[in-house]
């Protein structure tokens, strides 16, 4: 009787088990309840942004301190960054936690943009092929731009185009450089063919047809497929972009997502986990951030002295450029007992250029510079390490400047002067009328460091131009010679180094990955 019992149980559990493996917690949000209405996919692509957010945190470490722009205030009392100081001197290693943060974060954004465009191939019922066109295509940007990240940054990578559903899929190897970029490619220009311009100012902050072709334009131009990123270029300036009239004026958190946005990571300030905290990081660590953050906001500043403009940049910078004093600020002040730097005031640069020859990657005791585009007063205690700061990845001004260079490269100089000179004029500067081809090359390359200083251009400028190496090297000598804390194997800037290492964690899950040369 007993046996007969236990088959009947038996049968009854078979029978059950399908409904039992397809029932879902009804009271959250679960794959199971999950991408069955066009609300579901709206909140699924918003999503798919988040992580552009963590990964710019870390971003500025890799993309603009390794090159001349920037440095970090040495602190020879509290040595707690270090491992952000060896991504400046080029003596990283695959266990750099910065290498690992932006890796896992990006990987974070595809898989989510994977999961999005494997479930619209069924999309719901209710809706519309506007609405599935759109969310497509910001979709396979945002992929897109996450590859492209990748790739830059660590060369071959692994390419997931689906979601991952299992523990055998999650393991695939790095694919060629050549087949990243050919998938970067096949995104973004589906994403154009699906995306429309904006349509009004300011806006709202999502992928639009702008993004798409300013970054394809360009990855053709990283490529130096300069006939294909030319007109990629040329339609952007047709979709209602503009400069604004005072260079200052673009950073400001009160013209996010103005006419001279292409593209910007979001922030807002509060309680959602969604603020950002760039100024604490620029400005110095400080007990006392009340002088610089104002009255409402004095505050033990742990996080700061990092991104520090360089001497080098700022002999860059022509006379009479407004860009100076608009990018970059000074704050003084004086050591205490504690040898704590206290602030005393913010001021201009313009009134405090160091003219010694030193000062190349550093700041002294009594005077420290930072970064003034995300510094926008005034501050409280109440929301500490929390700014509503955007972080700008394309601005109109860039598409001008790639125009040019990708026009120029093409022979077409004359045809390119328009574009660089109404960069130009914006920051005051007379126009550019040579139409050599070397001359005019370099013009470019310095109007785009100064142009986009802080916005993490320069090293990836310095990588697609060849001349990471030879600035880099040369920059080098003069930061050894001038700092005695350096050590001899800083800056020693190899073709390895023109990539980060694949993180050791990764490595060690998968080991197929294998090793970036060099590490």
């Amino acid at each position: 009787m007993k046996k007969f019992i236990y088959i009947l149980l038996a049968i009854a559990l078979a029978a059950c088990s399908k409904k039992f493996v397809t029932l879902y917690p009804q009271g959250q949000v679960n794959e199971g309840v999950f991408y069955k209405s066009t609300s579901d996919f709206q909140q699924a692509i918003v999503g798919a942004y988040a992580p552009l957010r963590y990964a710019a945190n870390h971003a500025f470490y890799l993309e603009e301190m390794r090159a001349d722009n920037t440095f970090f205030d040495y602190n020879a009392k509290d040595r707690g960054g270090a491992q952000s100081e060896q991504l400046t001197e080029f003596l990283d290693g695959s266990s750099n936690p910065t290498i690992d943060s932006i890796w896992a974060e990006d990987y974070t954004g595809i898989q989510r943009c994977d999961i999005i465009l494997d479930k619209l191939k069924t999309p719901p019922a209710d809706m519309t092929d506007s609405i599935r066109n759109n969310i497509t295509g910001q979709a396979e940007a945002l992929r897109a731009h996450y590859y492209f990240e990748l790739v830059r940054l660590y060369g071959s990578v692994p390419l997931y185009l689906h979601e991952t559903t299992d523990a055998q899929n999650a393991f695939v190897n790095r694919s060629p450089v050549d087949s990243v970029y050919l998938q970067i490619i096949a995104d973004f220009s589906d994403a154009i063919s699906k995306l429309s311009p904006p349509t009004a100012f300011p806006q709202s902050g999502a992928v639009t047809k702008g993004m798409a072709a300013t970054e394809l334009g360009l990855v053709q131009l990283t490529l130096k497929n300069y006939a294909q990123a030319t007109p990629l270029f040329q339609s952007v300036t047709q979709m209602g972009y503009a400069l604004l009239a005072n260079y200052a004026d673009v950073f400001k958190t009160a013209n996010k997502n103005s006419t001279e946005s292409v593209f910007e990571i979001q922030y807002k300030s509060g309680t959602d986990g969604q603020s950002s905290q760039f100024i604490y990081d620029f400005i110095p660590v400080t007990p006392s951030t009340g002088p610089i953050l104002g009255s409402g906001s004095n505050y033990n500043n742990t996080a700061g002295s990092w991104n520090v403009p360089t001497q080098n940049l700022i002999n860059s910078y022509e006379p009479g450029d407004t860009r100076l004093d608009a990018s970059i600020g000074v704050i003084k002040g004086h050591l205490d007992a504690q040898t704590d730097f206290i602030p005393d005031s913010v001021v201009s640069i313009l009134d405090n250029i160091d003219t010694t020859g030193k000062g190349l990657g550093y700041t002294t005791s009594s005077a420290h510079r930072f970064i003034k585009k995300q510094f926008n007063p005034p501050y409280t205690t109440a929301l500490v390490y929390n700014t509503g700061d955007d972080w700008p990845v394309y601005r109109y001004s860039d598409v001008l400047l790639m125009l040019a260079e990708s026009l120029n490269e093409q022979g077409q100089s004359a045809a390119a002067l328009p574009y660089l000179n109404q960069v130009r004029q914006r920051a005051g500067l007379p126009p550019t009328v040579t139409t050599d081809q070397s001359m005019l090359r370099d013009t470019i390359a310095h109007e785009r460091r100064v142009e986009l200083a802080f916005e993490n251009h320069r090293w990836f400028d310095l990588v697609r131009t060849g001349q990471a190496i030879p600035v880099m090297t040369a920059y080098g000598i003069l930061q050894k010679q001038a700092l005695g804390f350096l050590l001899p194997t800083s800056y020693n800037v190899t073709p390895n180094k023109l990539i980060y290492a694949i993180p050791f964690r990764e490595t060690q899950v998968n080991p197929a990955l294998g090793q970036n040369p060099g590490y």
